[in-house]
């Protein structure tokens, strides 16, 4: 398990963390970052890296803080809670975070994995919207398969699968 905690005015808020199973050998790596961010190597059939990042919705993120993918080894997979809003991934609308992750989507010409599923369900609004993203490096894309659990689990998020 490699987790990173976050801590706000001493209580826990947000945060990361990856459970990898045993039969797959996975070790962690550091990540120079003030953001919500886990990162591990797995050997599956390839040795792939996979990224974990969570932005809180209320936060400014700048875009240089962004862009982790000079700490990558490819190729790499991001599962990311992003809290960003973008037709591109089917939102009705596109929010200043949408574009910042539009924008390290074109920089860096990372594949977009999603569908037109929806990943969280908004209790207080009784709607449904994707902020929950796969991209990978372009390498990896013809490779995965993107979809959703419907069953929410206890949470307000739809778990990501995604199938090799």
């Amino acid at each position: 398990m490699e987790r990173k905690d976050y801590l706000q005015n001493a209580r826990a808020s947000g945060g990361v963390v990856t459970l990898t199973p045993n039969i797959f050998p996975s070790k962690r790596l550091n990540i120079n970052s003030q953001l919500q961010v886990v990162s591990v190597q797995i050997q599956l059939k390839s040795l792939i890296t996979v990224c974990f990042i969570y932005l809180p919705p209320n936060e400014i993120i700048r875009q240089i803080d962004l862009d982790l993918m000079k700490q990558l080894p490819v190729p790499f997979i991001i599962l990311e809670d992003f809290n960003g809003h973008n037709t591109l991934w089917g939102s009705v609308d596109t929010n200043a975070r949408g574009r910042q992750v539009e924008k390290l989507l074109d920089d860096h010409s990372l594949r977009l994995l999603n569908n037109s599923s929806f990943t969280h369900f908004h209790p207080a609004s009784k709607t449904f919207h994707t902020i929950d993203l796969a991209n990978c490096s372009p390498s990896l894309a013809p490779y995965w398969d993107f979809s959703v659990s419907y069953d929410l689990f206890n949470s307000d998020h739809f778990p990501i699968i995604l199938t090799y």
